[in-house]
C-alpha cells in the first residue's frame, strides 16, 4: 500500500508539472501575438480635414454693377482661367467709349499740329515757344487715350474696337482660376455690384490635408513624414500623404497645432473640400 501511494503521488506531481510547462508556453505564445504596446503608443493619430490653398478658391465678381444678360456656365462645369463665364449689362461704360473715341480724336489732332509746328521749327519759321505749347498738348491727349483705354481694359472691353466705332454696353466676367464651378448665386435679369459673388470655382487638384497634431505629439511630428489618411465617414476610401508644412502656434481654444500634408495620389473616389479624415503618421 506504501509504495503504490508513493506512486501516486510522484504520478501527480509530474502532471502538475507538465500543466505548469504547458501554461508557459501558452502565456509565451499569447504574448508573442499581442500588439506591442509601445508602437502603439509612439504612433501619431490625427483628425482633419481636406482643404484648399486660397488661390485654388475664387469667389467671381464683376468689376461694374449692371444687370446679368448672359449666364455661360453652370454648376459642376469645368473653366479655364481666363475664361468668359457671364455678361454683365451697365449704361455708364458706354461714356467711358465715348470719352476714349474724343480722346483718341484729340489726340490726333495734337499730333498733327505737333508735326506741324516741328517743320515749321526746322525751316526757321517757326516759334519755339509755339512748338512747346504742341509738345504739351500731344503729350495730354495721348496721357488720356492711355488712361481710358487702361479702364475699358479692365471692364474687359477691347479699345481697338471702341476706336472703331464699336461701342457696347456688355462687359465680360472672366474666371481667375482653372477649375470647377461650384455654387452659382444669380440669374438672369438680376442686379449685381462689385460685392456680389456671381459664382465659385474651386481647383480641387490640389486639395491637401490639415490635421491638428496635439502638444504631447509634437516632438512625434516632423516635415517630410509619411501619413496613411482615410476618409472619417467612408473608411474604407485611403491614401497617403507628406507633411509639407507645420504651423509654428497653437490653434485658438486647443493645445493643437495645424499640420499640412500634400496628398501623394489621388484616391479614385472623389474628394470634396471639408470633407473629414483622419490619419496616422508611418
Amino acid at each position: 500500500c506504501g509504495n503504490g501511494k508513493k506512486g501516486s503521488a510522484s504520478e501527480k506531481a509530474k502532471t502538475e508539472k507538465a500543466e505548469d510547462e504547458a501554461t508557459e508556453e501558452e502565456e509565451s505564445a499569447d504574448a508573442d501575438q499581442a500588439p506591442d504596446i509601445n508602437k502603439i503608443s509612439n504612433s501619431v493619430r490625427m483628425t482633419g480635414k481636406l482643404a484648399l490653398d486660397p488661390q485654388n478658391r475664387a469667389d467671381i465678381a464683376p468689376i461694374a454693377g449692371g444687370m446679368v444678360r448672359r449666364i455661360l456656365t453652370r454648376e459642376g462645369y469645368r473653366v479655364g482661367r481666363g475664361q468668359i463665364v457671364a455678361y454683365i449689362e451697365n449704361t455708364e461704360v458706354v461714356a467711358l467709349q465715348r470719352q476714349y473715341i474724343a480722346s483718341v480724336s484729340e489726340r490726333s489732332a495734337a499730333r498733327l499740329e505737333l508735326n506741324r509746328q516741328i517743320t515749321l521749327n526746322n525751316q526757321g519759321a517757326g516759334v519755339q515757344k509755339t512748338l512747346q505749347q504742341a509738345e504739351a498738348a500731344y503729350t495730354v491727349a495721348n496721357a488720356s487715350v492711355l488712361g481710358i483705354g487702361r479702364q475699358l481694359r479692365q471692364l474687359g472691353v477691347n479699345p481697338s474696337s471702341v476706336s472703331l466705332g464699336r461701342i457696347t454696353t456688355l462687359i465680360p466676367v472672366s474666371s481667375p482660376i482653372s477649375g470647377i464651378v461650384g455654387k452659382i448665386n444669380i440669374s438672369m435679369g438680376s442686379y449685381v455690384d462689385m460685392t456680389t459673388s456671381l459664382m465659385t470655382v474651386v481647383n480641387n487638384v490640389n486639395l491637401h490635408c490639415d490635421m491638428k497634431a496635439f502638444e504631447k505629439d509634437l516632438s512625434k511630428v516632423r516635415i517630410g513624414q509619411i501619413v496613411n489618411v482615410s476618409l472619417t465617414n467612408n473608411p474604407m476610401v485611403k491614401f497617403r500623404a507628406r507633411i509639407y508644412d507645420i504651423n509654428s502656434t497653437f490653434d485658438d481654444g486647443s493645445k493643437s497645432i495645424t499640420v499640412h500634408a500634400k496628398i501623394i495620389k489621388q484616391p479614385e473616389s472623389k474628394l470634396l473640400p471639408e470633407m473629414f479624415v483622419t490619419g496616422v503618421v508611418e
